[in-house]
């Protein structure tokens, strides 16, 4: 019996011989596995972050653009408002000031008007003459107004 000890002595003693060779082999592996994560990470801190710093110093750049370009559309918008106020007066002013005399010409042409149509209608009726003979008035077509 001592020498089935003795055996699975040596086979428990190979066991965790093996089992030290293979974690000291992880270990290394593990140590190789660091050394790469740190590599990577100093590369990715040398190449992305100046990229990241760079959008983002882009977005505050596009930020301050967007705030000035919207300041600006109100002081556009605020400055038309103006013309457009400016211009309304301007136009009733000068209506005002071509309403005015165009008015007159106006009143005088009815006026004109309305002589010449009184003196075509007196011209129909006979005139004077009419007047003295003390004939009666006749129109063109006013025989449908007898039954």
């Amino acid at each position: 019996m001592t020498t089935l000890v003795v055996v699975f002595l040596g086979i428990i003693a190979l066991s965790s011989v093996v089992q030290a060779v293979f974690l000291i082999g992880l270990a290394v592996e593990g140590k190789k596995l660091g050394r790469r994560l740190e590599e990577m990470e100093r590369r990715f801190e040398a190449e992305i972050r100046p990229a990241l710093q760079n959008l983002s110093k882009l977005s505050r750049n596009m930020a301050d653009v967007s705030e000035l370009m919207s300041g600006q559309a109100r002081r556009i918008d605020v400055f038309m408002a103006d013309t457009m106020d400016r211009l309304d007066e301007a136009a009733g002013a000068l209506r005002q000031v071509m309403l005015k005399p165009v008015g007159t010409i106006m009143d005088i042409t009815a006026l004109l008007k309305g002589f010449r149509k009184g003196l075509e209608i007196y011209r129909r009726l006979g005139g004077l003459d009419s007047e003295r003979k003390g004939g009666a008035r006749r129109y063109p077509d006013d025989e449908h107004l007898f039954i």
